[in-house]
């Protein structure tokens, strides 16, 4: 049956960047919600203590495990895949949430401080490298495969004025996604990411004007939620993309589709024709 192919009962799947109430809180309420034991990382207890909440609320069928741990740090991811694995037996799955850039970041190329680059590295690129040889490792030594989803961002495929670093880990973390699945595929091991696009959540909070001027360009005319994010990660962990790895699933809203002539309403911004207009637009 399709559905149990969706199941992930039994499994033990680390979510690394599990708190805070946006897309690692989602994503542990989906995985307990599908049977997972679910190993959530975080820098601190409060962080995760809202993706406990989320996993006992969703009246979830997996368990809820969390570790404090900084995942720019070799010997605490080390030590976090360890316990998850003498508390469950395996790892099955890991999805690496953890990334993004402080408003410091945002500057100027020309004037760009390699200390920030080598921060926002560390955050997005180097964490996601560590989870992932740490998972790998536990994957290889119980010997039945398993599943890494990194969460990346559309900004990856794009320019990104005056945020440079952040753009290019995103491609980088891409990159890594591809490379390491033609090196663990012959384990059994899927690696994918998922580039999203714009998603509501505690930490991406906007004024009403200037969200309907962003979601004006996004085909779905809105943002995304954590929860429906979760809900591409969920299908990339199951064994219903048990023949996917090495892929970047966009998840946008239509935002990368959508050229850049076109208007509010659809139309090109340069059609005059008033009557065609007209015409396009009518109900």
């Amino acid at each position: 049956m399709i559905g149990d192919r969706l199941r992930l009962d039994g499994r033990t799947v680390v979510v690394a960047g599990a708190g805070g109430g946006g897309i690692g809180t989602a994503v542990c309420a989906a995985a307990a919600e599908l049977g997972a034991n679910v190993v959530g990382l975080d820098i601190d207890e409060p962080a995760l203590a809202t993706a406990r909440a989320a996993v006992a609320g969703a009246g979830a069928g997996g368990s809820f495990r969390g570790i404090v741990a900084d995942v720019r740090v070799k010997d605490a991811v080390d030590a976090a895949v360890a316990d998850a694995v003498a508390a469950f037996g395996s790892v099955d799955g890991l999805v690496h949430v953890v990334g993004g850039q402080r408003p410091g970041h945002w500057q100027r190329a020309d004037e760009f401080p390699v200390a920030d680059l080598d921060e926002v590295l560390d955050l997005n690129l180097r964490a996601a490298l560590l989870t992932s040889q740490a998972a790998a490792r536990a994957m290889t030594a119980a010997g039945h495969g398993g599943s890494i989803v990194h969460i990346a961002s559309v900004a990856a495929f794009f320019a990104a004025p005056f945020s440079l670093a952040y753009s290019a880990a995103k491609a980088a973390l891409i990159s890594l996604t591809r490379t390491t699945a033609a090196e663990w595929g012959p384990r059994g091991i899927r690696v994918n990411a998922v580039a999203t696009g714009t998603i509501r959540t505690p930490h991406s909070r906007g004024n009403d004007d200037a969200d309907a001027s962003r979601d004006a360009v996004l085909a779905l005319r809105r943002r995304g939620t954590p929860e429906e994010l979760a809900g591409a990660v969920v299908f990339l962990l199951s064994d219903l993309a048990g023949f996917v790895t090495g892929q970047a699933l966009t998840v946008d809203g239509g935002s990368t589709i959508r050229p850049s002539y076109l208007g509010p309403d659809d139309i090109p911004v340069f059609m005059e024709d008033g009557d065609l207009r007209r015409r396009l637009l009518r109900d």
